[in-house]
């Protein structure tokens, strides 16, 4: 399982590439294929596999030979060893069948991800990805806690009422 997990991270690791480089320039993260920054050229699916096409492709572009910038194996793997480090750390504490808590902790991840290689590179922490990080947050505590005082009430109802049953 841990590494499907990875693997789902290096596809994430790999769109917070296209998030890091197009959100800050103001460019669509969905609707432009992706391009070589040298010579604008669309690559082709199999230039895009995280990690291994720029090992095979010896960290340059296939058509115009330009350096590739190692932000993008850099954050790809991270991602990935990220992914795993918090499915392990849910996995520990013992909430790994809680999905929402699962997607909530991989979502705020990669928001923190693209927020450090942003500000890395352009010195901005972009609105476009706080506000989103923080309204997940904001719902996941409210639903989480409002589930979980219902299952505490619950809980405290049907041991009263065994409580009554015995008496």
């Amino acid at each position: 399982m841990l590494i499907f997990i990875f693997i789902l991270g290096l596809c994430v690791g790999s769109f917070l590439n296209v998030v890091i480089e197009r959100l800050p320039r103001g460019e669509s993260i969905i609707k432009k294929r992706s391009y070589c920054p040298s010579c604008k050229k669309n690559l082709k699916w199999y230039d895009m596999i995280p990690v291994f096409s720029f090992v095979f492709l010896k960290g340059k572009c296939r058509f115009c030979q330009s350096p590739i910038s190692f932000q993008y194996p850099t954050v790809e793997l991270v991602t990935g060893v990220l992914f795993v480090g918090v499915i392990w750390g849910i996995r520990e504490i013992g909430e790994i069948g809680d999905i929402w808590t699962i997607g909530y902790s991989l979502f705020i991840v990669s928001s923190l991800i693209a927020i450090f290689f942003i500000d890395l590179k352009y010195g901005i922490i972009p609105d476009k990805i706080i506000y989103p990080a923080f309204i997940v947050s904001f719902l996941y505590i409210l639903l989480n806690t409002l589930y979980k005082f219902s299952i505490s009430q619950t809980l405290a109802i049907e041991k009263h009422q065994r409580l009554l049953l015995v008496r």
